[in-house]
């Protein structure tokens, strides 16, 4: 039994509803909230059987209703609902294992999304506030799970490895492949990713992203771009770039400071871009408590981005994405792993 607690009173200098400042409790600034199940059975010889279910939780509230509800192509986009208002909708697989590597069936992280994060975001305290607020804008974030997945993750092979995942939709919601494959040694990191999902109306879409990062030991460098093709106009997704440069330094043995800076450029009509200004800073109480503060600020153009990622921040009186404007986000909490 497994989870992670991520809560934050946050403070907002507009809404899209009215201009005055909104006060409120942020729950998965930096990290998503989750709940979860995971074991492994030894079956001899090297080889293992294990099985993971995953549930997102808003600890505002303790409801299951925040969290992940992505999928490989989802109602948005022309599919049947990818998942609903499934309990388990993270995670929930079975697999085995062995010095083959690993095969997963079943709903999972989507190989060419989760193998990024590494190398793409170089905060701290999660990827939700900064990677997660620019893909989700991009559409990207209906990929990092898939329901109906088969997926091979590899074993290390020197310095690479590589993970492909495929889904075929079974007549029901869109069918969806990808992958990724990286490059690690010693302080360097290189991580390249490539998906194509397509819709009931076999119309697709794709993206391909690439990112790396340096180690200098203390200090870390991270960059990252990708693209979006969706010139066949897949609705829930952007036809657009993104470009990402950051760095991380541990000023401490506890307390790590982080900045990124995100640019996502919409090319649709006349291109414009909207960029994400990143500050953090993350103190570890121990090995499983962290306090962080996280600071988010956007200049929007037509294409907007959030300065903060929050359950229930980008519908209703809660909007914070403001297009055409200047806004920005402060939250301060803390982020407990069990």
């Amino acid at each position: 039994m497994y989870g992670l607690l991520d809560v934050a009173p946050a403070v907002f200098s507009r809404t899209n509803a009215a201009d005055d400042r909104m006060v409120k409790l942020n729950s998965d600034t930096g990290s998503s909230s989750r709940f979860g199940l995971r074991g492994t059975e030894d079956l001899g010889g090297g080889l293992s059987a294990f099985f993971n279910l995953e549930s997102p939780i808003d600890p505002k509230n303790g409801t299951a209703s925040g969290g992940a509800s992505s999928g490989s192509c989802n109602a948005a986009a022309g599919c049947a609902a990818a998942t609903g208002t499934a309990f388990w909708r993270r995670n929930s697989f079975v697999g085995i294992k062995g010095s083959f590597g690993e095969i997963t069936l079943g709903r999972n992280y989507t190989a060419a999304v989760i193998k990024q994060a590494a190398t793409l975001s170089a905060t701290p305290s999660g990827i939700n506030t900064g990677m997660g607020l620019t893909l989700l804008s991009q559409g990207i974030s209906n990929d990092f799970w898939n329901s109906n997945q088969i997926r091979y993750d590899s074993p290390r092979l020197g310095p690479i490895d590589f993970a492909v995942h495929v889904a075929a939709g079974e007549g029901a919601s869109g069918k969806s492949m990808g992958g990724n494959v990286r490059f690690m040694q010693g302080p360097i990191a290189i991580s390249l990713s490539a998906q194509k999902d397509e819709n009931l109306a076999n119309k697709s879409v794709t993206w391909t992203m690439i990112s790396g990062s340096y180690d200098f030991g203390g200090f870390k460098l991270h960059a990252g771009v990708n693209k979006v093709d969706n010139s066949e106009g897949v609705v829930g997704f952007v036809h657009s770039n993104l470009t990402t440069v950051g760095a991380s330094f541990k000023a401490t043995q506890q307390l790590t400071l982080a900045a990124q800076y995100w640019t996502v450029k919409e090319k649709v009509g006349v291109s414009t871009s909207s960029k994400l200004l990143v500050l953090n800073a993350d103190y570890a109480l121990s090995k499983r408590s962290f306090l962080y503060a996280l600071y988010g600020n956007v200049d929007n153009k037509d294409h907007g981005l959030a300065p903060l990622w929050g359950n229930q921040n980008f519908s209703g009186s809660g909007n914070v994405i403001v297009r055409n404007d200047k806004s920005n986000g402060l939250a301060m909490g803390i982020r407990h792993v069990f």
